[in-house]
């Protein structure tokens, strides 16, 4: 199978701290890949890096066989969600124009929109389940929402890689059980490649087809199953550290205390 992301050794240090060290991994292409440690273990360092936005200090990352800095007009290979702002009320956006904001890198900034452009952006809101809110001030919409409009944004130029970083942030549980049920159905539906940051372990396991446990050094990487060993979660978080795992064969989450 074709490799979508490869990162071989790598080290980032910023203002002289240690933020990355010895980081090798690999993402097949059609595959689910979530990123999970504490905040400050480096997560949004480490997509900064993959995105292109961050040098790092020695090492190489690769995508679809090309370095970030190389896919030039191809960056289009990316669809990506950055951490969540709630919009300001007032913001002067229609929810439709916000995911045509996706397809400004192959219509250009200072152009107008055409037809097609509002027929793409109208196909990516019905994969989204909210083709009625086309129309709707961005900025009145919750936060699930407006999640899924910035997903149908970062779709919206048909990228082989989505690229998310703590996408659940301010959506409830249950809101959160909705969206990576959405992730998993555009996985197999689209064949898209995805990259997800997290910090809620015991939520993606039921999803993903790998995790990346991150904390400066890669502690593990493999089956979901595999991240909850004791060894790994007390590398990662230390050494006392509750889990609420979330499955979808069961009525009620289960408190695991490795």
């Amino acid at each position: 199978m074709a490799a979508a992301l490869e990162i071989s050794g790598l080290n980032l240090s910023i203002g002289g701290q240690e933020i990355l060290s010895n980081i090798s991994l690999r993402l097949d292409e059609g595959k689910f890949l979530g990123i999970v440690g504490p905040n400050g273990g480096g997560k949004t360092s480490l997509l900064r890096v993959i995105l292109g936005l961050q040098q790092p200090m020695s090492g190489s990352v690769l995508i679809f066989g090309n370095r970030p800095g190389e896919l030039g007009h191809n960056r289009n290979v990316f669809g990506y969600l950055p951490q969540r702002a709630t919009a300001e009320r007032g913001f002067p956006l229609r929810v439709i124009d916000v995911v045509i904001m996706g397809l400004y890198g192959r219509i250009g900034l200072f152009r107008w929109p055409g037809r097609s452009d509002k027929i793409r952006a109208r196909e990516c809101l019905n994969m989204m389940g909210i083709a009625d809110l086309e129309s709707a001030p961005f900025d009145r919409l919750s936060g699930g929402q407006q999640q899924r409009v910035s997903i149908a944004r970062a779709l919206a130029c048909e990228p082989r890689l989505l690229v998310l970083d703590e996408p659940s942030t301010a959506i409830d549980v249950v809101g959160q059980e909705d969206f990576y049920h959405l992730l998993k159905g555009l996985q197999g539906r689209l064949g898209i490649t995805i990259l997800m940051v997290t910090h809620d372990i015991g939520a993606v396991t039921s999803y993903v087809d790998e995790i990346a446990c991150l904390n400066r050094s890669l502690h593990y990487h493999g089956n979901p199953l595999g991240a909850l060993d004791e060894s790994v979660m007390a590398g990662l978080y230390g050494k006392s550290v509750d889990i609420l795992m979330h499955s979808a064969v069961c009525d009620k989450c289960e408190r695991l205390r490795p």
